[in-house]
């Protein structure tokens, strides 16, 4: 097969020095070139390069067909080369996009940053045809930074795998990524710290939105952002999948994670050490709002993570229950390693599980497992934690699981309010696996749960008539204040009735 190169344009400047470049920089030091080769009997002429249109729309052609043994194209002093996979800018060499410039990706293109990038209101997108083959950014050198400033991303993503420099995002936006630069729109393929998510939206995404590679701990922050509908194959990815490794920090604060509602098996929060890796530092999974998934926030693996005033809402869509459908799951599976989790004022609710679990399969331990999901007996003691997890509705099969324990440790959950209208330990039981007649299982302490706030309307910390009242108001609608509602539908099933007067009054009763 006969293969060549035709030079149409290339600048004649000799670039002596690093630089940072912009994206007219690289049309004129660039240019573009031909690069024809014969395939089938057929001469094929594909264009490569970068270039520029009349409405200020640049353009990096990197055709998927390009000719394989094409490779180490230089651009005078190398601080920019055009390889079969990547269009780079060199290591020391900088790229600024500025602001409302618009970069198209043909062919299979990835723009390869060995310095640092940094784009304020930019557009990245494919050119016409490339939908589901251009890839985006890829940040590779050990010192590489990037921070993009309300930036949109349609189809494209980022594969960042820089071990010394670390990626800074805010009022980014990500549209159904195409999932060819990785398996998330944001993809770590390096272990780093100083990692910035914040104010972003992603949407319809193929496969996650935040990911890390399994053997790729990364230290960062996600806050404020929106991971809405993601994973739009049938396959296990969630919307933020990151990895535990050494000491560094993970904190995922106040994000909305909403699935799709269908059972395509896509999940919430997940964080995971599957390589079995020593971890000193912690996870903190905290004032979230995840629903609409395959199961809810998840740990697997030895880690020590905070789960906090999370709202964790139908997380039911897979097809069997036994598969997944928790709200919270803390799994370890490596014999010798545990797994800790502190868990604590977080709604739980409309799941197929509240709380699970594992450390032991088939009847031996294979890990431990220790939860923390309330244990007030000493408020001075150090693992002190007054619990505060609510419990609704959380069941498959017909049974109700608010808490599912598997585990070869003891566990705790005191001062929860359980999905029971009596509060006491005879009711409670009913809502708790814990088997306490193996041997090879701990026991779950899950006594005294909350004083009770269940049915207290008017908040005046008693339960009594006054709260009943206010309930029958809200079926008469005569109040239609939307908390109260939700603080009225006792039983959960999303209306308020006289099932809830009753539950009240039951309450009253048994105090």
């Amino acid at each position: 097969m006969k293969k060549f190169i035709t030079l149409c344009f290339l600048a004649s400047a000799v670039l002596a020095q690093a630089k940072v470049y912009t994206l007219a920089d690289l049309v004129d030091v660039v240019g573009t070139m031909e690069n024809s080769y014969e395939k089938n009997g057929e001469t094929i002429t594909e264009t490569i390069g970068i270039t520029v249109d009349d409405d200020n729309v640049y353009t990096i052609m990197l055709p998927t067909g390009l000719a394989a043994d094409v490779s180490g194209i230089g651009f005078d002093d190398n601080n920019i080369i055009l390889t079969k996979k990547y269009f780079t800018i060199t290591e020391g060499n900088d790229l600024a996009i500025n602001e409302g410039e618009t970069l198209q990706f043909a062919g299979a293109a990835m723009l390869e940053m060995l310095g640092t990038l940094t784009a304020t209101t930019a557009t990245f997108k494919p050119a016409e045809g490339a939908e589901g083959t251009a890839q985006g950014f890829r940040m590779y050198g050990d010192n590489a930074d990037a921070t993009f400033t309300d930036c949109i991303f349609n189809k494209l993503g980022i594969n960042f795998g820089s071990s010394n420099g670390n990626l800074v995002m805010d009022g980014c936006t990500f549209l159904e990524h195409n999932g060819k630069s990785g398996n998330s729109a944001v993809n770590f393929t390096s272990s780093c710290n100083g990692n910035e998510i914040t104010n972003c939206t992603f949407t319809n995404c193929a496969l996650s939105g935040v990911a890390s590679g399994a053997n790729t701990g990364v230290g960062i922050i996600i806050k404020d952002c929106e991971f809405l509908h993601e994973n739009v194959v049938t396959r296990l990815y969630p919307h933020i999948n990151l990895t535990l490794d050494s000491n560094r920090e993970i904190i995922i604060d106040s994000n909305k994670v909403i699935g799709s509602k269908q059972t395509n098996r896509s999940g919430g929060i997940a964080i995971s050490n599957l390589l079995g890796g020593t971890y000193t530092g912690a996870v903190y999974v905290c004032n979230n709002y995840v629903e609409g998934n395959s199961y809810g926030i998840t740990l697997t693996g030895q880690g020590n993570i905070y789960i906090e005033n999370n709202k964790v809402i139908d997380n039911k869509y897979i097809a069997s229950a036994a598969s997944g459908g928790s709200g919270i799951n803390i799994t370890c599976s490596t014999e010798g390693v545990l797994a800790k989790a502190y868990i604590k004022g977080n709604l739980i609710k409309d799941n197929l599980w509240g709380i699970t679990a594992y450390s032991v399969k088939n009847g031996v331990p294979i890990g431990s497992v220790e939860i923390n999901a309330g244990k007030g007996s000493d408020p001075e003691a150090e693992d002190y934690n007054p619990g505060g997890n609510v419990f609704i509705n959380n069941g498959n099969g017909g049974v109700l699981y608010d808490f599912y324990n598997n585990t070869s440790l003891d566990n705790y959950a005191q001062g929860n309010t359980w999905n029971v209208e009596v509060q006491d330990e005879e009711h409670i039981e009913a809502v708790v696996v814990h088997k306490n007649d193996d041997e090879n299982l701990g026991t779950l302490f899950f006594m005294p749960p909350a004083a009770s706030t269940v049915g207290d309307l008017n908040g005046d910390g008693v339960v009594d008539i006054a709260d009943v009242n206010i309930c029958i108001n809200i079926i008469l609608e005569l109040n239609n204040d939307p908390e109260l509602k939700e603080l009225a539908d006792l039983n959960g099933d999303g209306v308020v009735d006289v099932a809830d007067v009753n539950a009240i009054i039951n309450i009253i009763l048994a105090n």
